[in-house]
């Protein structure tokens, strides 16, 4: 039977041994709309498994699912109830709460997102997902010191995740820690190396603790990964007539490297006429 003949035959299934042993083909043909992208047919099939299996000890998984892809179809009031539903079928199940909890937020309800994230972790302290998002509804609410202890509980629970690293390194930038935003960033390049925004992260923050040679460095790499981001051109471009007032031959080295990589990029004329002109007149924004 193929997935079209058997989301027909859902609704045709009476409640016997059958049914049970049809939940999982049936659930099976719905993940399967829904890992192809087709929400609303698997948001229309998880429905129908959820009133004819609703006996079913694992049908809290449907009502899960069902959430899941009427958040993905911006649902968010339909996707609220049947993630309360799902949440509601086995309370110390921690991932019912996660998505309870990033659909709450999704709607500005951030005290209940709190509640319910926060049930999450406290179900499985090793819920990377949870964290995370826990981390983000605090950053949200202005708890800026809780979103960074957040970051790092997620960031423990997982040593191979890479974007709980990255978040709390802009965070800790944000909040002026430049020193340990250095070390989350070379922790996050540590782990996934061609990460341009993460490099140019890196850059800022070596920046401002005044390794202005270092942060060239990392501007070049990450303009070369990512030669469509502007915002590292400028900021490699101030950053070289900085360094020019007090060292000329090395900004000129430097900006013969981001030439040679991005020829006829729309910086390089300014960038030859600033460091052109003499040096009494200062450094300008290029």
């Amino acid at each position: 039977m193929n997935r079209h003949d058997r989301r027909r035959k859902i609704a045709d299934i009476s409640k016997t041994d059958a049914m049970w042993s049809a939940f999982p083909a049936d659930m099976r043909a719905a993940t399967e709309l829904h890992r192809q992208g087709r929400l609303k047919e698997a948001a229309d099939t998880y429905r129908k498994i959820t009133k004819v299996y609703a006996d079913h000890p694992d049908v809290r998984v449907a009502w899960s699912n069902l959430g899941a892809t009427l958040q993905g179809l911006g649902k968010l009031d339909e996707a609220v109830p049947a993630l309360k539903k799902a949440r509601a079928l086995k309370p110390d199940h921690p991932p019912p709460h996660h998505n309870l909890g990033m659909a709450l937020a999704q709607q500005g309800k951030f005290e209940e997102a709190l509640e319910s994230l926060s049930r999450a972790v406290e179900l499985d302290p090793a819920f990377t997902n949870a964290w995370v998002g826990l981390a983000l509804v605090r950053e949200q609410m202005g708890d800026l010191p809780l979103a960074v202890e957040a970051y790092r509980s997620a960031a423990a629970a997982d040593p191979r995740a890479v974007d709980p690293r990255f978040n709390l390194g802009n965070l800790l930038f944000r909040l002026g820690q430049v020193e340990e935003a250095r070390v989350a960033f070379t922790e996050v390049l540590t782990l996934r190396p061609p990460f341009p925004e993460a490099i140019f992260a890196l850059g800022r923050t070596l920046e401002v603790l005044g390794d202005l040679e270092g942060a060239a460095e990392r501007y070049l790499s990450s303009t070369t990964l990512a030669p469509q981001a502007q915002v590292a051109h400028v900021q490699f471009a101030n950053l070289v007539l900085a360094i020019a007032e007090q060292d000329r031959p090395k900004a000129l080295a430097l900006v013969d490297r981001w030439k040679a990589a991005h020829p006829g990029h729309p910086l390089a004329s300014q960038l030859d006429e600033r460091l052109a002109a003499p040096a009494a007149e200062g450094p300008a924004e290029a």
